[in-house]
């Protein structure tokens, strides 16, 4: 059984890992511990980092000079032609074991197929329609008596009469979608009209409350961890971000929360993860759901990483604790893990920058790194910095920067900004007067030029 770091470099020792994510930042703990050999990725990392922690990098952004607003499977597609050649010309006849931030496409399996390259996936196989469809998840959280905002599933949408039935607005949902892509809040038809064909889709009430994802943890035994929530910055106006979409978290926030919305969502979490290991998942999973006063309601489970996996490895690295990242992959690859764990997390912040403009070329960008907010208002950058664990009390670390002559797509990220103190009220719903200033402070560093349609 692997309890510490110790125990996993000695599981690990001999064996090379490749890593598959969207973003490379999202690995940063597994980085860290310096166990991945080569990591694909749909966009690029920041300079320094692949000779800081001693990793080849391929990504679908440096072939395309391009960053849209998606990322994931959309962007390292472009990558997918190019990928066999590029990993055959260091890589073959090595044999690497795959970490990945979520499932590994059948169509990357195909294409290293003939690169003399060999990756092992885990060996588990595909998730079950429960924990990938969202109109099959939520009967199948409801069997585990956990509750669930009113829905329904069509395949027609019609504004009159799921009005009536959910008032207004109501949420509509496709079935397949992260980091809220797919999700789409309707007031009227107008917005009706903007949800591209498809269907069958989920149409759900719109509740209120405070969203926060938590992350638990199958392990082989099928034990559960439940492991600490953040709030999540869903509707964060202040930034322009459309509702539903991934804006980031904050750890801290959830101590604000009700003790007993906070207890009832620990239960429930505990609840759905023995219904993971019931049907055989293992590793890390999110719930997402929405806290009011003390009532909970689950809006869904993502059996993956989560967007706060990452930010939670730092919290736990500087506890001298084996990262919930790397128990996750050591738990898919059939290693066992166990130990002291974090319960709760404070003091860990992230906050997406967008684009928020018609597309731009970037002809200017700062470096990632540590910085502080002078007093005219300005970031002053102070020194390297990868993430939380060499941020300051006062600082604001800059990273996932694109790199100049790359075009950007409304809405693609500028940067994150990730700070031990809070940028958002409690509720993830607005900047603080520190928040709006630090948005300022980095948009101000970049020199973006309209691009002519």
């Amino acid at each position: 059984m692997i309890t510490s770091l110790d125990d996993a470099y000695d599981a690990l020792r001999g064996t090379g890992w490749l890593g598959f994510t969207p973003r490379p930042f999202l690995f940063l703990p597994l980085l860290r511990t310096r166990i991945l050999s080569v990591l694909v990725s749909g966009q690029r990392m920041d300079p320094g980092w692949a000779s800081r922690f001693g990793v080849e990098c391929l990504s679908a952004e440096e072939l395309t000079r391009m960053r849209d607003e998606a990322g994931g499977r959309s962007d390292l597609e472009h990558l997918l032609p190019r990928a066999g050649d590029l990993l055959s010309r260091r890589w073959r006849g090595h044999r690497l074991a795959l970490a990945s931030y979520g499932q590994w496409w059948p169509e990357w399996r195909a294409a290293l197929a003939g690169s003399g390259l060999h990756v092992q996936p885990p060996p588990a196989g595909p998730l079950p329609d429960v924990l990938t469809d969202k109109t099959c998840m939520r009967p199948w959280l409801r069997s585990l008596h956990v509750r669930t905002p009113a829905d329904t599933v069509t395949a027609r949408l019609d504004h009159v009469s799921l009005r009536r039935r959910f008032g207004s607005p109501y949420v509509v949902q496709q079935p397949r979608g992260t980091g809220g892509h797919g999700t789409h809040l309707v007031r009227d038809e107008q917005d009706l009209g903007r949800i591209p064909p498809g269907g069958p889709w989920l149409v759900s009430r719109c509740a209120d409350g405070v969203p926060i994802n938590h992350h638990g943890l199958v392990g082989s035994d099928g034990t559960v961890c439940v492991l600490p929530a953040s709030v999540q910055f869903t509707d964060l106006r202040d930034t322009g971000v459309p509702f539903g979409t991934y804006a980031g978290c904050d750890f801290g926030a959830v101590g604000v929360l009700p003790a007993a919305g906070r207890d009832g969502a620990r239960g429930a979490v505990e609840r759905i993860g023995h219904g993971l290991a019931h049907v055989g998942y293992r590793g890390t999973f999110g719930v997402d759901l929405l806290v009011t006063g003390d009532d909970v309601l689950i809006l869904e489970v993502n059996c993956r990483m989560q967007s706060s996996t990452w930010l939670l490895g730092e919290l736990e690295l500087a506890a001298g604790l084996l990262p919930t990242q790397l128990r996750h992959v050591l738990e898919q690859h059939g290693h066992g893990t166990a130990g002291e764990y974090l319960p709760e997390a404070a003091g860990a912040v992230q906050l997406m920058l967008r684009h928020s403009g018609p597309p731009a070329l970037v002809n200017g960008v700062p470096r990632s790194g540590r910085y502080a907010i002078s007093g005219p208002g300005d970031f002053v950058r102070r020194g390297e910095g990868y993430g939380l664990l060499e941020c300051g009390a006062d600082e604001i670390v800059l990273l996932h920067l694109p790199r100049p002559a790359t075009v950007l797509a409304s809405g693609a990220a500028l940067a994150r900004l990730i700070s031990r103190r809070p940028l958002t009220t409690p509720d993830g719903r607005a900047l603080t007067a520190r928040g709006r200033q630090a948005v300022s402070a980095a948009t101000s560093l970049f020199a973006l030029e309209p691009v002519a349609p």
